[in-house]
């Protein structure tokens, strides 16, 4: 079933606290779903990550750790009390266990995990967090899973089948409620269903199964993600060659093939669509606000500084435009390094480009709200395409693939902004994302600041520059779904060390190394 991504589930959001959309929200959400799994109360939960991966580096800094617990106590990304969670499941009487140690790991991200409960149960469990807070569960009790956290999920394991797999399947598409695809083994007298549906399975229905084979276990949980995923999802168009041939056809603007691909896509409606990333705008542009008035956060790099761009405005080069820019990127990343509430655009590394710049040019030229809206959802369908068939993971194709990516969806929005055609602003997004291939992600003590500002500043104005290029005429020379398969294979090629391992580049500088030892002194870890 193909899962084809989502404006909301993929591209703008998580709405979140914390320093990484990768590792805070995806933990949260895999900690959401590892809970389910058991009945009784969690009375331990281990993690393992591998030493060559991404998290054995980053899971404290970034907060996965955190993120995982706050997961399993039932909390959002956006929770108060997120950054407390292992301190509250400890006083509650779970016993934590994060460990460092050599295995295979398929991902950068990857999460091996035991869970057990007060009722005797054991769950035991691999996710991966595959970038601007996706996951993805490839394993459950030893079983190969792909579960995405758009369904419910039913897992049933058991043995001495007694019927055709083809009953089974007869069966659950008879009776599941809200039915969408069963995927089945059978294999040494070993029995393995795993059923996604969109409403819970009730236990009479999960007691019919039993005509068919002794059940061992069975595990179910909720959807994790605020789109649900859908059987059949016949989207409008695959590439962003046809999405312009229609927009072309049909005299669309871009915002209005982002609204019609995501309400096939999520099963809503045009105007839910709207509504949501009417949302999305109105904390964006919050957050923007809560920056500039100055934000508080002891354990970061970089303190309040959003204020001295008014202060040396009259200094500063372009006039009140570039001034603005500046100044509400840097807002925005400090309201996400303070632990406030942000929106991940595509990820929470590069959640200033895209408000900051496009804020900052609305301000400038008296656009609307309304404007804004069908700017945002211009630059969501651009991040559809990147997402689809690239990725958003700094741990797989470096910085690119996070302030890059949301360097061309910055581009594509500009041009909607100012009333530019569908294909502008694809011509946009394709000439913002050829000038940043190659680009490394080395933040110093693996903290999403420094040189993380900076990059969302040059992604910014990267933006402004190629929305400018293609408003003039220029030749964009490569097509975008071209340039997006181009950025997705040099991603792959920068070496591990500089996607966000913190082994490589700025992290490793005297400088770097030193500020590394002053934040673990104020911890007491030096």
């Amino acid at each position: 079933m193909a899962e084809y991504a989502s404006i909301f589930n993929d591209v703008l959001g998580p709405v979140m606290v914390g320093p990484s959309s990768s590792h805070t929200a995806a933990s949260v959400r895999i900690g959401k779903a590892l809970r389910q799994m058991v009945k009784g109360n969690v009375t331990y939960f281990q993690a393992d990550f591998a030493p060559k991966g991404s998290l054995a580096a980053s899971y404290i800094t970034q907060c996965s750790d955190v993120g995982l617990v706050g997961g399993l106590l039932g909390m959002e990304p956006t929770h108060e009390d997120l950054l407390r969670s292992i301190e509250l499941a400890e006083a509650g009487g779970m016993t934590i266990n994060f460990r460092i140690i050599p295995y295979e790991a398929e991902h950068p991200n990857t999460y091996r995990m035991i869970i057990r409960s007060d009722q005797m149960e054991e769950v035991t469990a691999t996710a991966l967090s595959v970038g601007g807070g996706m996951i993805v569960f490839t394993e459950i009790q030893g079983e190969p899973v792909t579960i995405s956290g758009g369904f419910y999920e039913t897992l049933i394991y058991g043995k001495s089948p007694t019927s055709a797999i083809s009953d089974v399947t007869a069966y659950a598409e008879a009776k599941v409620p809200g039915f969408c695809q069963i995927e089945q083994r059978v294999a040494d007298e070993k029995v393995f269903l795993n059923i996604k549906s969109h409403q819970p399975i009730t236990e009479e229905v999960l007691a019919g199964f039993k005509q068919f084979f002794q059940i061992d276990e069975v595990i179910a949980f909720d959807p994790v993600l605020p789109v649900m995923s859908q059987k059949e999802k016949n989207v409008p168009f695959k590439t962003a060659e046809e999405m312009l041939q229609i927009a072309e056809r049909d005299q669309l603007e871009l915002w209005q093939l982002a609204t019609m691909y995501e309400s096939v896509r999520g099963n809503i409606s045009e105007q839910q669509v709207y509504d949501k990333m009417a949302d999305i705008v109105a904390i964006m542009g919050k957050g923007i606000e809560i920056g500039l008035k100055g934000t508080e956060y002891a354990d970061r790099i970089l303190g309040y500084q959003s204020y001295k761009v008014g202060e040396h405005q009259a200094q500063m080069i372009g006039g009140t435009l570039t001034a603005d820019i500046v100044a509400f990127i840097t807002a925005m990343m400090e309201v996400k390094s303070s632990m406030n509430v942000f929106v991940a655009a595509p990820t929470a590394g590069s959640c200033g480009a895209l408000p900051g710049t496009v804020f900052a040019v609305a301000k400038e030229y008296n656009k609307s709200n309304d404007e804004i809206i069908k700017a945002m959802l211009a630059a969501g369908i651009i991040g559809v395409f990147i997402a689809e068939y690239a990725t958003f993971a700094a741990e797989v194709a470096g910085c690119q693939a996070e302030c890059g990516a949301g360097s061309g969806m910055t581009a594509a929005a500009l041009v909607q902004l100012m009333g530019g055609s569908a294909r502008t602003a694809a011509n946009a997004a394709s000439m913002a994302l050829q000038n940043i291939f190659g680009m490394v992600c080395d933040p110093v003590d693996v903290r999403v600041e420094v040189p993380c500002l900076g990059k969302n500043m040059m992604c910014g104005m990267n933006a402004l520059g190629a929305a400018n290029m293609a408003i003039a005429g220029f030749d964009v020379v490569i097509p975008l779904d071209e340039t997006i398969d181009s950025f997705d294979k040099v991603g792959r090629m920068i070496p591990p060390e500089l996607r966000c391992t913190g082994l490589a580049g700025l992290a490793q500088t005297k400088t770097g190394l030193e500020i590394s030892r002053q934040l673990a002194c104020r911890k007491g870890c030096c």
